[in-house]
């Protein structure tokens, strides 16, 4: 199936009235597990290369992979660039390394530049058949006592101002997510998300979007929450299946392939339970 953008992904999802996600694609077992149980369960599937995660992997070296896999399945995948204010010169990397959708995040330069910028960005993937989501708002780490919340999220009149001027195709928003693990139940503002929904006609994104409970999902979906970007839960997760591993081998040794295999087969688990989850199996 030839690579997608995710504005067709978002519509139908919109429509109707289920989630999709985005996994981190930052080595082949994050690639192939999550590719696998989204093929077996047919759901989209949206990859997103980090290129902070791991700098010696570069976008020329991730961001093919991720669209070769795309290109060979039998789903619909998108392939995101995430661009931590960089602006367009990964853009145009990714870009000319079949990137069908950019992450744009400006959040943390002022309102202006944030509008000018993703502007930029947004004229030059749409140039290419891309996407762009622009982001507005500050989303903290969590445990981050110095973070001021309220200042922080996403304010609803201004993000109708945002989408007009700026023109991305989906918007992240702040509204009490963090990044990171939450330590306790997650303390989400749903009356702003449905406020800014109303603003706007762009589909919403949860970035921060693990490790909620599974109630909280369906609550986020039908206040306005398209896409959840998925990653610090399975993360540390998978670390410690794999410590599982080598304390199951006692004295004995383990080989590095058998750590990538068990690696491909947990993610592979784990994300057929978010496609159940967020209900975009089937779709």
């Amino acid at each position: 199936m030839p690579l997608v953008n995710t504005k067709d992904i978002f519509a139908k999802a919109r429509a109707g009235g289920y989630g999709v996600f985005s996994v981190i694609g930052g080595n082949l077992e994050m690639t192939i597990g999550p590719l696998r149980a989204a093929e077996e369960l047919r759901s989209p599937l949206i990859f997103v290369f980090n290129p902070g995660l791991v700098p010696a992997v570069t976008i020329e070296l991730g961001v093919p992979m991720l669209v070769n896999a795309a290109q060979r399945a039998s789903v619909p995948v998108v392939v995101a660039l995430l661009d931590r204010s960089e602006g367009e010169e990964a853009a145009k990397r990714a870009l000319a390394c079949g990137a069908s959708s950019i992450m744009f995040d400006g959040s943390t330069l002022d309102y202006e530049q944030n509008v000018a910028r993703t502007r930029r960005v947004v004229d030059l993937a749409h140039a290419a058949g891309a996407c762009v989501e622009g982001k507005l708002g500050s989303v903290a780490r969590a445990g981050d006592a110095a973070a001021d919340p309220p200042a922080a999220m996403t304010d609803p009149k201004l993000a109708a101002d945002f989408v007009a001027r700026a023109g991305p195709d989906s918007l992240a928003i702040s509204f009490g997510n963090v990044y990171g693990a939450y330590d306790r139940d997650a303390d989400l503002d749903f009356d702003r998300v449905r406020q800014i929904r109303a603003g706007v006609d762009v589909p919403l994104v949860m970035h921060g979007g693990s490790g909620l409970a599974p109630e909280q999902y369906r609550k986020l979906i039908d206040c306005g929450i398209t896409r959840f970007c998925y990653y610090t839960a399975i993360a540390k997760a998978a670390s410690r299946d794999l410590r599982a591993m080598s304390d199951e081998a006692g004295d004995g040794e383990t080989v590095y392939h058998e750590h990538i295999e068990r690696a491909i087969e947990y993610f592979y688990k784990e994300t057929k339970k978010l496609i159940g989850l967020l209900g975009c199996g089937g779709k």
